[in-house]
């Protein structure tokens, strides 16, 4: 660890203890924002950007719900950074040692005879380009062109001639011309006259996926005493399995890249049958309220997502009495909604509306978004931190202990919608940040990307509804199951048999089915009708990586030797 680095990280924290007895101070989040940039995180330094310029709105807006808390956070900035420059204190350094917030500072308070509120709108129009400028630079180093090159717009409307604006507003549409040019070598790409529109510059990137280093929330997965609360659970929803540990290939964005010799491996958990398991048997079955649907008026239990039973006046659906909107499918799942998480978001004004009924090709993020409301949701209701959560803790979240960029990112995934979602369930994003920092979110984001299970709906062909059932996603994927699974308020694993096991390759001909005792029970996180190609994109942001089970391995094989004789 080089030195910047390691006083970045002691930057880091200092600030984020700070933060937690004074989350109003924009200046706070400003400074941490650069300590992430140099740890490599923009995308924590983008979520600290945002934070920083909703605070400077909030100063020049005196109906602002945080109008009070922020006008006295930045005075009493004001006031220590005066008191510094005549005493010379250090500690205001530490917590305020980026040249660029220090200026800030020299700019708007160097006149102790101007009036308070003065110096506190002078500091928030300084402010606002300020923070424009943090999150331009971050999201273009995250790779979200489009939301870097509004924040810049944004930045030069509030304070026309900014320099470090102007330069970025430059940068990010030549940094989109250079990769695309490298992309389509010699070919004329596209009217760069047209880049003023922000449909021409991409949203969806990758950043780092891995377990931040002072997460103290995640447990050791692999310890004794993690197996025996994990196979206790086991038993009780599936007899004859157990959870063990095993090693499994890194998984890397390339194929070629996975050609290592000896691939480099990670330990991981995997379901194991303890004894044989017949064709067609029931495997596992287990019970989750942390579920999702993406439509706005559906006709599924709002705790475990299943279809709702048909109504009639002697019969009538069971709603929530104290909303009186809110429909279940039965008592217990009324009950487990009331106890677990409802309360947190009933009778909370538009919370259903946020990220429903969403285009075909957001639909997918539409449903990590809503698990994360109802994991803040059953947090809130519980009093519990959200990776404290059972259904949440023992999550694997692919992460990884070098710096790959694996988590899918945009600034309005990421960022901007979980804020709105925490925001409608009445949650203060700033006094709350041990809960709500932007690293946890993506900690869960990652979390669910992992692990979760979708549905499609058979009309529109995209995904409507997503669950996480924290014993069913142990089970490791393979593009040859041998169970297959069914999303139905609980979710099941069933042991393929004789009829319904996945032919392929050098196998086919001598398909068996059922589990025999010591075989790792293997599921799938991608339709497994499709070709190699096709399955690992579409489970690529599950895995974290190209998929190298045995028959994704077989076929690219198979696809390479054809390539190599067509070309003799």
């Amino acid at each position: 660890m080089s030195q910047s680095v390691h006083q970045a990280r002691l930057g880091r924290d200092l600030l984020t203890q700070e933060l937690s007895q004074n989350p109003y101070n924009p200046y706070l989040y400003l400074q941490r924002a650069y300590q992430y940039e140099i740890l490599g995180y923009p995308d924590l330094a983008a979520g600290d950007g945002y934070r920083a310029l909703l605070l400077a709105d909030e100063i020049l807006d005196e109906s602002g719900e945080y109008y009070e808390q922020t006008l006295n956070a930045v005075q009493k900035c004001i006031e220590a950074y005066r008191k510094s420059s005549v005493h010379g204190d250090s500690s205001f350094e530490e917590l305020y040692g980026a040249m660029d917030v220090e200026n800030l500072l020299h700019m708007t308070a160097d006149d102790e005879d101007d009036d308070p509120m003065s110096n506190c709108q002078k500091l928030a129009n300084a402010l606002q380009p300020a923070s424009c400028v943090v999150l331009a630079r971050t999201l273009l180093a995250c790779g979200d062109l489009n939301a870097a090159y509004a924040f810049s717009i944004q930045g030069l409307k509030d304070s026309p001639g900014h320099a470090q604006l102007i330069a970025l507003q430059q940068q990010i549409p030549s940094t989109y011309w250079k990769k695309e040019s490298e992309k389509h070598p010699g070919q004329e790409i596209g009217d760069k006259e047209q880049l003023d529109r922000l449909s021409y510059l991409p949203e969806n990137c990758y950043v780092r996926r891995e377990l931040y280093p002072w997460n103290e929330h995640e447990p050791d997965r692999f310890s004794d005493s993690s197996l025996a609360f994990l196979n206790e659970r086991m038993r009780s929803i599936a007899p004859k399995c157990e959870v063990r540990t095993l090693l499994l290939p890194v998984l890397r964005g390339k194929a070629d890249s996975q050609l290592l010799n000896p691939p480099a491996t990670v330990k991981q958990l995997g379901v194991f049958a303890t004894e044989d398991i017949a064709p067609h048997e029931l495997v596992l079955e287990e019970y989750s309220i942390l579920t999702a649907s993406n439509r706005l008026h559906d006709s599924v239990c709002d705790a475990c997502s299943s279809p709702l039973p048909i109504s009639s006046n002697t019969e009538p659906l069971l709603k929530c009495e104290q909303c009186g909107d809110t429909v279940f499918c039965s008592q217990a799942c009324y009950r487990a909604a009331v106890a677990l998480y409802h309360p947190a978001v009933c009778e909370k004004s538009d919370y259903d509306i946020v990220a429903k009924d969403p285009s075909l090709r957001t639909a997918s993020n539409s449903l990590y978004l809503l698990l994360l409301g109802r994991a803040y949701a059953m947090a809130q209701t519980q009093n519990v931190h959200p990776l404290e959560l059972l259904e949440t803790k023992y999550l694997p979240g692919d992460f990884t202990t070098h710096e790959s960029k694996k988590l899918p990112f945009s600034f309005n995934s990421n960022i901007l919608v979980p804020f709105h979602l925490l925001e409608k369930m009445d949650i203060d994003i700033f006094s709350s940040l041990a809960t709500t920092d932007t690293w946890i979110i993506q900690t869960l984001l990652a979390k669910f990307r992992a692990v979760a299970s979708a549905r499609m709906d058979p009309e529109t062909r995209r995904p409507d509804v997503a669950a996480v059932h924290p014993m069913w996603c142990l089970a490791n994927h393979s593009c040859a199951p041998n169970v297959k699974w069914e999303l139905a308020g609980a979710n099941t694993y069933v042991a393929r048999g004789d009829d319904d096991v996945v032919i392929w390759g050098e196998f086919e001909g001598k398909e068996k089915g059922g589990i025999k005792g010591g075989e790792e029970v293997l599921s799938h996180y991608c339709d497994i009708t499709q070709g190699v190609k096709e399955r690992r994109g579409w489970a690529m942001g599950s895995l974290g990586g190209i998929c190298m089970c045995e028959r994704c391995l077989w076929e690219e094989a198979q696809e390479r030797d054809e390539v190599e004789q067509d070309n003799e």
